[in-house]
């Protein structure tokens, strides 16, 4: 294990905190747009420009959950940034305190997100949730308190970051749920999970709540069970327990102690606590029943099973992830029989067209930061995209071909009419400020359109459009989710979910005769259906095809139709608040200025050795601007004797859309040569070389879900020299120590990948991933100048296996190779241990640096020289699928795997080689090579939800053993995969 340099720390340091976003957030923003701003009394409100309505109502939106906010739990210290995008089409929002308290929001309504749909304004949800997590997580007491006095807002400065996510998210779950009259403890999908856990007596522990957990619902469960837990506290122990609890966590000298914190807040341990929850649950279970009378399941993997639709009376269609493969559509028999028929980027309903073909939606990353849903159609195995641009999601076919599909704005969405060959016809109803229509479903006659529609304030229905006409009559509205609308085949009725019991309940109405407004069904036979998503009748009428939610995922089934009776009541519907009635916040919007939220917060002291004698003393920041657009780290430092100071400044522009610019200056020193008197041991001197080196490059981005690229060109300038300490000893030493040295270079480097992740995997998975650099390095420092060029290509190709485990095995295989001409001042470096490495705390991080031409086994550099050849096999497997903690300590068990490997390579120097650049003779050209075995562990360390991979191996050389006084056999400790 090595530590890293402070300033190669610095310079990651710069990119990450330029994509810096709480563990939930999945894309950045668009810095590029031309970004306007609304100050208001707590909040700076930063919005692109068109989106100046959304704003205004986000920003009175977050003045009433501050003032709500401030009731329960100290205010947080200072104004707050909330940025409101419309970059992704999906619904998101991320909160972080450092380096300053900030918001990011994004506009896209929820109708995909199930947990989410129950809202009386979604921005309202969204940012009562996130501003929860500002007022929690900024709150510092004590010593933390006296740290952030001194060195401001340093990102390990806030003891509440050191939480569970199952606290924080379950804190911000329930403030939602409290101050809104939507939230997910109102509505039913965590209770159901719970409920459904408990039937199949498989509720977790509490040490199995964290982000990183591989079992269902994954990161979700820190949400559910995390709110249902603060939910029980709140209400058992009172809601000032909850302050207390925060303020608590606060002032904790040691952050971890989770339970001291609860039982001086509750009185109860969070560990009890939740027992006692967790057996109230269990108690109130009661017995299992199936969630439509003789049903039948037709699905047995796990996670996500979605949005059936028949193929034919015998045959349905379906997306599924299922952790052991990418998510994909399936063909379904009802003997249980599923064939895959391809990927998705997106879960999400494939319709059947005349054709044979596909109909579907699915989500692309279409520039740098933006991603956009629109429509694809499959057809023959292959996909083409069918729409561009249009934002269109839960596409529906007529039998003539004619599309109706849910089209994206921003906090709202509208429904469109699409022809045969995807041009917009017509906007069927175009929706308002926090209105949205989904899951449009064609009659089968084609004349007819039924959708779900909601509106401000949370009124929710399913409503038929006669297309001749263009009017709309309710079948169905009420203050409670009703979603998931689909027709008997005869077209006389229309079956969809209701959760007016607190339950999904399968409803079925008559569009036949007099318009109905009916929002509760009192027929029995209708209520003994339960837990139930997305029914979809079979095309002779027989059967019903649903999801049901059970323990380990949703799962497909069908039962008999027979006992849905129509429902004849007709209560009166409640009163749709009008949009007109929501507060909009007032004020000018000026042009952004990134200054006020990229100037340095804080600062971080570093104490390293210094090369030769004496310790570096100095300090570090980092820094960026809330949109992202720019980002920077810089560091000094001053060694004790008082000379040789380092110095550094990292700088990274994102406000193109294409390039990103990056540069980078910095002067820094290494040990050169130990002097010594004579033939003694007794040190007299060092001599120092000093490094001041200048970059720029500019890169190009072509991020897609499936594949990733990016070309970059750069330059740059190194200036070398030596210097001794003592001085004097200089002119004693080799004369070519005496000289400068000037070394410009220019670089082009360009990759590409296709690799997968499935939700279980151990590695990449079935595809490649490939990487060239070139780079072009002048000495321009005498009349001799020469120029030298390197080439260096990798290549790692993954196959997966589908063999027995919980995830696939996987054959891995890396070549390497590097070629530099006569000239080259520096070499190539053959040996060591590849992987990545941890920050421990604050500057100081252990683990291996990227090898490029790493064999495992011997030491870094056993041979260097001006060419280079290396190859990796590795065959990968599934050990142990983990999902727990280790009691109430941060450390949590992800998943193993155990890897059996070949690593071989060899370095060699054309002519004669410059100075310091190429082994000894004895070394040059050989190969050395070793074989060995690896135990890979993905989990926490010091952290409940962050996860780490950490390998731990032994490698016995083959080849070369001689090369470097390799043990015979080594064992070793890495982080990260190999490759």
């Amino acid at each position: 294990m090595i530590v890293r340099t402070i300033r190669t720390l610095l310079a990651a340091s710069a990119l990450t905190l330029a994509v810096a976003a709480p563990r939930s957030a999945q894309a950045q923003l668009a810095p590029w747009h031309n970004w306007r701003t609304l100050e208001t009394k707590h909040f700076h409100v930063h919005v692109r420009a068109g989106l100046e309505r959304e704003a205004r109502a986000a920003a009175a939106v977050a003045e009433r959950a501050y003032e709500q906010l401030s009731g329960e739990l100290a205010p947080p210290r200072g104004g707050i940034d909330l940025v409101l995008a419309d970059d992704a089409d999906y619904s998101n929002g991320n909160a972080t305190p450092f380096p300053s308290n900030r918001i990011v929001i994004y506009a896209t309504p929820p109708i995909e997100t199930q947990s989410l749909r129950f809202n009386d304004d979604w921005l309202r949800l969204v940012i009562t949730h996130e501003l929860t997590h500002i007022f929690h997580l900024d709150r510092t007491r004590g010593i933390w308190s006296l740290a952030q006095l001194f060195m401001g807002r340093g990102p390990d400065l806030f003891p509440n970051l050191y939480g569970p996510s199952w606290l924080t998210e379950g804190l911000a779950v329930y403030y939602e749920s409290r101050f809104t009259e939507g939230g997910r403890l109102k509505d039913s999908e965590h209770r159901l999970l719970a409920q459904t856990s408990a039937l199949e007596h498989q509720l977790p522990q509490l040490d199995a709540l964290s982000l990183s957990t591989p079992l269902f619902p994954n990161g979700e469960r820190a949400y559910g069970y995390g709110s249902l837990l603060v939910e029980y506290l709140a209400r058992s122990r009172g809601d000032t327990t909850i302050r207390k609890l925060v303020d608590i966590q606060a002032r904790a000298i040691i952050p971890y102690r989770l339970n001291h914190e609860s039982q001086l807040a509750f009185g109860i341990s969070f560990k009890d606590a939740f027992k006692v929850w967790r057996d109230s649950v269990q108690l109130s279970a009661g017995a299992s029943r199936p969630p439509l009378p003789a049903w039948r399941e037709l699905t047995a993997h796990a996670y996500y099973a979605t949005d059936p639709r028949w193929l034919n009376d015998s045959t349905l269609i379906y997306a599924a992830s299922d952790g052991r493969n990418a998510t994909a559509a399936y063909r379904l028999s009802l003997n249980g029989t599923r064939q895959s028929l391809g990927r998705r980027n997106s879960l999400g309903a494939s319709v059947p067209l005349a054709d044979g073909s596909l109909l579907f939606a699915q989500l692309e990353i279409t520039a740098p930061n933006v991603v956009r849903s629109d429509l694809f159609i499959q057809h023959n195995g292959k996909q083409r995209q069918f729409t561009h641009g249009m934002r269109l999601v839960q596409p529906d076919a007529s039998r003539s071909g004619d599309i109706v599909a849910v089209q994206y704005g921003a906090n709202r969405t509208s429904l469109v009419l699409l022809d045969a060959n995807g041009k917009l016809q017509r906007v069927l109803r175009d929706a308002g400020a926090d209105e949205t229509w989904s899951e449009p479903r064609w009659s089968p006659a084609g004349s007819m359109i039924v959708a779900a529609h909601r509106t401000h304030g949370g009124t929710y229905s399913i409503e038929v459009l006669d297309l001749a006409t263009g009017d709309a009559r309710a079948i169905d509205r009420g203050n409670y989710l009703i979603s998931a609308p689909s027709w008997s085949p005869d077209g006389a009725s229309v079956l969809y979910v209701s959760e007016a019991s607190g339950t999904p309940l399968v409803m079925r109405r008559s569009i036949i005769g007099e318009p109905r407004t009916n929002a509760n069904v009192a027929s029995a036979s209708v209520t003994a259906s339960e837990n139930v998503a997305t029914p979809e009748v079979s095309p002779n009428g027989l059967l019903l095809a649903a999801a049901t939610l059970r323990a380990n995922g949703f799962h497909l089934g069908v039962a008999p139709l027979t006992g849905l009776a129509l429902s004849s009541t007709t209560p009166a519907p409640p009163v749709a608040a009008p949009i007109d009635s929501e507060p909009l916040a007032p004020g000018d919007f000026h042009p952004y200025h990134a200054w006020r939220s990229l100037f340095p917060h804080y600062w971080y002291p570093v104490v390293e050795e210094a090369p030769g004698r004496g310790t570096r003393l100095g300090a570090k920041t980092t820094g960026s601007d809330v949109l992202g657009r720019h980002a920077y780290s810089a560091y000094l430092t001053v060694p004790t004797t008082g000379s040789f100071p380092t110095a550094g400044f990292a700088y990274h522009y994102a406000g193109f859309r294409q390039p990103v610019i990056d540069a980078d200056v910095f002067q820094d020193y290494t040990l050169e040569l130990t002097l010594k008197n004579g033939g003694t041991t007794n040190v007299v001197g060092y001599v120092l070389r000093q490094v001041r080196d200048a970059s720029l490059a500019a890169t190009f981005v072509r991020p897609r879900i499936r594949t990733y690229s990016s070309f970059s060109v750069g330059i740059g300038a190194e200036h070398r020299a030596f210097l001794a300490d003592p001085a004097e000893f200089l002119k004693q030493v080799d004369p070519g120590y005496s000289r400068t040295y000037m070394f410009p270079r220019a670089f082009v480097s360009a990759q590409w990948s296709n690799t997968q992740r499935p939700l279980l995997s151990i590695s990449p998975e079935d595809g490649i991933s490939l990487a060239v650099t070139a780079r072009e390095r002048a000495r321009s420092d005498s009349i001799a100048a020469t120029t030298s060029t390197s080439v260096v290509g990798t290549a790692s190709l993954f196959k997966s296996l589908d063999l027995p485990g919980f995830a696939h095995h996987v054959l891995a295989v890396r070549l390497a190779a590097g070629a530099a001409d006569n000239h080259a001042s520096t070499s190539f470096e053959v040996g060591g241990i590849s992987g990545g490495n941890v920050e421990i705390f604050p500057g100081y991080v252990v683990g291996e640096t990227r090898r490029t031409f790493g064999v495992r086994g011997f030491p870094a550099a056993a041979i260097s020289g001006t060419r280079a050849l290396a190859a990796q096999v590795e065959y990968r497997l599934p050990a142990l699928l983990g999902g727990r903690g280790l009691g109430s300590l941060p450390f949590f068990f992800d998943r193993s795997s155990i890897t059996a490997f070949a690593d071989a390579a060899n370095a060699s120097c054309g002519q004669s080689p410059r100075f310091n650049v190429c082994s000894p003779v004895s070394r040059i050209g050989r190969t050395i090579a070793s074989v060995g075995s690896e135990a890979v562990l993905s989990g926490t360390v010091i952290s409940w939800d962050v996860p780490q991979t950490l390998r731990f191996g032994f490698a016995v050389p083959v080849a070369g053993r001689d090369i470097g006084t390799p043990s015979s056999i080594s064992g070793y400790v890495g982080f990260g995969l190999s490759f």
